[in-house]
């Protein structure tokens, strides 16, 4: 496999098993974000200085013509947002996209953008997926640990609109910060996600603080009951 289109390794596999990362830094802010450590950046330089990939987009295209895909799913991204604010005037996710998916890939979108990611609908099918990773379940809690992000609220909407125009959805429960708004977040959403990836909080203090068996069957529970389609990661599924 190329460097562009890439193998995930570690904790990114369980999201998927291919990756194109279009950006350096991330305009999200996110407290909690371990892109910085795992790009050898600083979390100041990472929130604060946000560029593109140096040729990304043409890389991009000659990967994908060497090793075009059968249907493959590839994530747009791991260490970046896809949808963060740069990409309103560059635009290269668009770009990508069309790239994959003229080379026989499907996507993945994971994004904590909002409307932004509605732009590219038209793009995808119901082969394709669009997830958000939703940590709060109100716009005050969100702002303290992802002040660059979209409300929950904005996440929402875009995911009901994505399943409205019959893509696939899916929402990362991961970091779980505050355990009953994880799951009620499920409550809320319920009706038009199609899968649940949940995991836990780590690398931080306040998961001390969290029974976290307590959560993983709980949030279970609530799963099963509404017959949800849902992959429990590695970190939490030791807590089962």
């Amino acid at each position: 496999m190329t460097k562009i289109i890439y193998e995930p390794s570690g904790r990114a596999k369980e999201y998927c098993d291919l990756a194109v990362n279009l950006y350096k830094g991330c305009s999200h802010a996110c407290e909690y974000c371990y892109a910085p450590s795992a790009t050898f950046t600083s979390r100041k330089d990472f929130n604060n200085q946000q560029e593109p990939r140096k040729n990304i987009i043409e890389k991009l295209r000659v990967d994908a013509q060497r090793n075009p895909g059968s249907g493959e799913h590839v994530l747009l991204s791991f260490t970046s947002d896809a949808y963060q604010r740069l990409d309103e005037d560059l635009q290269l996710t668009r770009q990508a996209i069309k790239i994959l998916k003229n080379n026989g890939y499907n996507i993945v979108i994971l994004t904590k953008a909002g409307k932004r990611a509605e732009r590219d609908f038209d793009l995808l099918n119901n082969n394709d997926f669009v997830g958000s990773t939703l940590t709060c379940d109100n716009k005050e809690n969100s702002k303290n640990w992802e002040p660059g992000a979209a409300t929950p609220k904005e996440r929402i909407g875009m995911l009901k609109k994505a399943k409205e125009k019959g893509i696939g959805t899916w929402v990362s429960l991961e970091p779980v910060i505050y355990p009953k708004q994880s799951l009620n977040l499920i409550d809320i959403t319920h009706k038009f996600i199609d899968l649940f990836k949940v995991g836990k909080l780590n690398y931080h203090k306040k998961a001390k603080e969290i029974d976290w068996s307590e959560f993983a069957h709980n949030a279970i529970e609530k799963l099963k009951k509404y017959d949800k389609q849902y992959y429990i990661k590695k970190d939490l599924r030791e807590y089962i």
